[in-house]
């Protein structure tokens, strides 16, 4: 080889041959690669774990959160049924000597219907001072303007003796329960006539 050629042969190792900083580049970058591959690779079965862990607490939880609420709804159906049958108990045991009166009222032998509607009239008094008892009240109606709150009005009759619109008979009595309406009063209200 002559000198010429291996001058240039120099000049072309020369030029191929990097700087030691950019020929180790590329090797930290490779090896950086590959301590992160490995480093995947060793957190991902950790990582999977965790999260199943956390998977199954979560669906214990879950589980342990239907089992309450379904036992709440239970306990709850149980205690309204007890409080219920408490309180139907107490009723009855405060109506039955009322349904006794009346016994006693019917076998009585009278032909005085005075005496009979006195006894059945205190027999009322008696079972409607059980309902107030409960918080139930029977609704003013008679005499009393037409309220559509609390009465329903069955009929409209001229009357000339009540001014329009008040009620002149009641049909059936309303109760209110802790100023709740439980039943309207229904009622036959005035009219003014057709004279007048």
């Amino acid at each position: 080889m002559s000198e010429r050629e291996t001058q240039n042969q120099v000049a072309v190792d020369e030029a191929a041959v990097e700087s030691p900083a950019e020929a180790a580049e590329p090797c930290e970058q490779a090896a950086a690669e590959s301590q992160a591959e490995a480093t995947d690779e060793a957190d991902g079965p950790a990582e999977l774990e965790a999260a199943r862990a956390e998977a199954a607490a979560n669906y214990d939880r879950y589980v342990r959160a239907v089992a309450e609420l379904d036992n709440y709804r239970k306990r709850t159906v149980r205690m309204r049924a007890e409080t219920r049958d408490e309180i139907l108990r107490d009723i009855l045991l405060q109506v039955a000597p009322i349904l006794d009166n009346l016994r006693r009222a019917l076998r009585q032998e009278t032909q005085e219907a005075e005496l009979l509607k006195q006894g059945v009239e205190l027999i009322c008094g008696q079972f409607n001072d059980v309902l107030k008892g409960y918080g139930l009240a029977e609704i003013e109606a008679l005499g009393q303007p037409f309220d559509p709150e609390v009465h329903e009005a069955l009929a409209e009759v001229p009357d000339d003796e009540h001014a329009p619109g008040t009620v002149i008979e009641e049909m059936e009595k309303g109760y209110k329960l802790n100023d709740k309406i439980v039943r309207y009063a229904r009622v036959v209200v005035s009219k003014a006539s057709a004279e007048s």
